[in-house]
C-alpha cells in the first residue's frame, strides 16, 4: 500500500471512530484515609450533576439516578431532595442530605467542552524523491469532508456519606456524545468499573 492510501485510510478511520460516543478516564483518584465503599443493596445513592440549568439538571440526575438503581442501589436524583436554590447554601444542602438519609452520593460536573475538527483528503497522492516529482503545488491539498466532534472532559466524585468522605475522584473524556442519558450511562458504567478494579466496592 502506499504513503498516500496509508494515510487516507487513517484519515477515514479516524472519521468513522469519531462518529461513536467513547468515554476514557484519563485521571483518577483514590483517598488513601477512606475506607473501601460498604453500600448494601436498597441503600439510598445520591445522584447529583451539578450544572446551572435546571431543566438539565433534572434530566441527567433522573439518568444517573436510573444507572446508580441498576446496580441494586436507590438511585436519588438529588433535586428531589435539594432544589437549586438550596443546593447553593452549604448548611442547608447539607442538613437535606442528612434528612434524605443517604448513605453515598455521586456527584458529576462539566470541567469543559471542545471541538475537535478532522478532514478527508479529497485524492491519492505517489510521491517521488525529487523536487520535480508530482508532489507540491502540482498536487494541493483539498479536503472534501471536515467534521467537527464535541467533546466533553467530566469529573465524577463518589462520597461516602457515612464515613463523611469522598472516596473516588476521576475525570473522564467523552468523544460526539449523542443523548444525555447515553453519556450518563457510559460515564457510570467506566466508574463501577474502575470502583472494581480497585477495591474500592465490596
Amino acid at each position: 500500500m502506499s504513503r498516500t492510501n496509508r494515510t487516507a485510510l487513517v484519515v477515514a478511520c479516524a472519521l468513522v471512530l469519531g462518529a461513536c460516543a467513547s468515554t476514557t478516564f484519563n485521571t483518577t483518584w483514590e483517598n488513601p484515609e477512606a475506607r473501601a465503599l460498604s453500600f448494601k443493596a436498597g441503600d439510598k445513592v445520591l445522584a447529583m450533576v451539578v450544572i446551572s440549568n435546571d431543566g438539565m439538571r433534572r434530566m441527567a440526575e433522573d439518568s444517573l439516578a436510573s444507572a446508580i438503581s441498576a446496580r441494586s442501589l436507590q438511585g436519588v436524583p438529588s433535586y428531589t431532595v435539594m432544589p437549586t436554590e438550596l443546593a447553593k447554601d452549604k448548611d442547608k444542602a447539607k442538613a437535606a442530605v442528612e434528612k434524605a438519609g443517604a448513605a453515598g452520593a455521586v456527584v458529576m460536573r462539566v470541567l469543559a467542552k471542545d471541538k475537535v475538527s478532522t478532514s478527508q483528503l479529497s485524492k491519492s497522492y505517489s510521491y517521488t524523491a525529487t523536487w520535480t516529482g508530482d508532489t507540491g503545488w502540482s498536487t494541493p491539498y483539498n479536503p472534501t469532508d471536515m467534521r467537527s466532534d464535541t467533546v466533553l472532559v467530566i469529573e465524577t466524585l463518589v462520597y461516602d456519606l457515612r464515613q463523611d468522605k469522598l472516596v473516588w475522584a476521576g475525570q473522564s473524556q467523552t468523544t460526539s456524545p449523542s443523548k444525555v442519558d447515553g453519556l450518563i450511562k457510559e460515564i457510570a458504567d467506566q466508574t463501577a468499573r474502575q470502583l472494581r478494579e480497585r477495591g474500592l466496592v465490596k
